[in-house]
């Protein structure tokens, strides 16, 4: 909530014009203790309204103004010389010297009140009538907005992608590509600067229309955000329009599959001899990403240190990852057979680096009877099984090459049986003689006697 004061600098008035916008009910605002506060919409709509005031007919006279000088014979109707000597009246504002051969001031009514303002650099009736224009442009279009050519919304789409997306989204640009799609066939060449709010809340609903899920139409909106955030930085635009605009609340979704022990030596043996089975077992014990594991190279694999170097991770960091004993023996036999390659794991058909195994990998698990299981799982079972083994979360972390342990715990499951074996320790069990209790904690024996009486 902004205070009086803040409103007033940032609409460039006295506080006093503001306390007038608000008892007129044009800014609402909110009784916070004894002082007035006003909110970040409700400045924005507020300034909005005040710019929609300005007549069409007013910003394109003043935008393509006649070339030649103003005759004062054919400009009757639309200037007219006012008793107060030196001043000039048009239909959009005034100028007037307050002395012969002083200097001129223009007077206007902006989207924020009255404004009056002396021209120091206007040395003639002219010059001060530009001055004019040119302010009441600024005031009701933004700096130099009547000169900045608009964009349509499929041109600022290109633009944020090529100048933005493709720079700072290294691994997922594409899927903006994929989402904007849908955002251009929605808003098709309509200028950027013309999209309102309630036209984003119409997207969203012809989104839910369509039968989208409620989260893809979250991220629809936050790339529609970041587009829009993109273009005022830009100067395209003045306003955000999503801003205001509320998300859907999401239900959590966590998968939950793991390969167990069991489908892990049906899947092996329905892999196969060839490519799939060793990438399945690196998958496995070192829990890479797919694009990890695709853009393996020699170089990369470190035998005598037992690591592996990651170059390119999704969070554009690089990380040392450990190997053990049976991916140095899988690499070291890949090795000896493919070690001019360049590549760990080459397609074989188009001679270049792996782009997915999708197809594969649902075959291999079609033929070993496993249902429901996809490439990713085999990280969660890889740091599901850390844990199992007593390894730390933060360790868990940096293996996993995450940034926060709140992604770590969104891979990592806990076996149902470990949970009812940890609440089973709190159990207290009566030794077979005796009046003592025996109490089982984390595996020590501790005997409490009482009596009866």
């Amino acid at each position: 909530m902004l205070p009086v004061k803040e409103v007033a600098k940032r609409l460039g008035c006295s506080i006093w014009s503001v306390y007038r916008y608000i008892r007129s009910g044009c800014l609402q605002s909110y009784k916070i203790g004894s002082r007035d506060k006003v909110s970040d919409k409700d400045l924005e709509d507020f300034l909005a309204r005040r710019r929609r005031r300005a007549p069409t007919s007013l910003i394109n006279l003043l935008t393509n103004p006649p070339n030649r000088p103003i005759d004062r014979s054919k400009e009757v109707k639309k200037m007219s010389v006012t008793p107060k000597k030196g001043r000039r009246n048009f239909s959009f504002g005034s100028i007037y010297q307050r002395s012969r051969g002083g200097r001129w001031t223009i007077d206007f009514r902006g989207p924020s009140g009255r404004v009056q303002r002396v021209i120091k650099w206007a040395n003639s009736r002219q010059e001060a009538q530009e001055a004019l224009r040119k302010a009441i442009l600024e005031a009701h279009l933004g700096k130099d907005e009547g000169e900045r050519e608009r964009v349509t919304f499929n041109k600022l789409s290109e633009i944020y992608v090529r100048d933005w997306a493709k720079t700072n989204k290294l691994g997922s640009w594409k899927s903006d590509v994929s989402y904007l799609k849908n955002m251009k066939a929605f808003f098709k060449d309509r200028f950027a600067d013309s999209i309102s709010s309630q036209e984003v809340e119409q997207y969203k609903a012809k989104r839910r229309s369509d039968g989208a899920k409620l989260s893809t139409v979250n991220r629809c909106i936050s790339i529609l955000s970041r587009l829009f955030n993109c273009g005022v930085s830009w100067g395209y635009l003045r306003l955000n329009p999503c801003k205001g605009v509320k998300k859907f609340p999401e239900q959590p979704f966590r998968r939950t599959r793991v390969l167990d022990r069991a489908e892990e030596g049906r899947l092996m043996t329905a892999a196969g001899p060839g490519y799939l089975k060793s990438m399945i077992l690196i998958l496995n014990n070192t829990g890479l990403r797919r694009k990890e594991l695709f853009q393996l190279t020699w170089e990369t694999v470190d035998f005598k240190r037992m690591r592996l170097f990651v170059k390119e991770s999704k969070t554009s960091r690089t990380r040392y990852v450990p190997m053990n004993e049976l991916v140095v023996e899988e690499l070291k036999g890949l090795y000896r057979i493919r070690k001019d390659d360049g590549q760990v794991f080459k397609n074989p058909d188009t001679g270049k680096a792996f782009v997915d195994i999708k197809r594969s990998f649902s075959g291999a698990c079609r033929r070993a009877g496993i249902k429901s299981l996809l490439l990713l799982d085999l990280r969660r079972t890889f740091a599901t099984r850390l844990l199992e083994a007593g390894v730390d979360i933060v360790t868990c972390s940096e293996l996993l090459g995450h940034t926060s342990l709140v992604t770590t715990r969104i891979y990592t499951m806990t076996d149902p049986k470990r949970k009812a074996e940890a609440v089973e320790l709190l159990v207290e069990k009566r030794a077979p003689a005796g009046d003592d209790l025996v109490t089982n904690l984390n595996g020590l024996l501790v005997t409490h006697g009482f009596s009866v009486n």
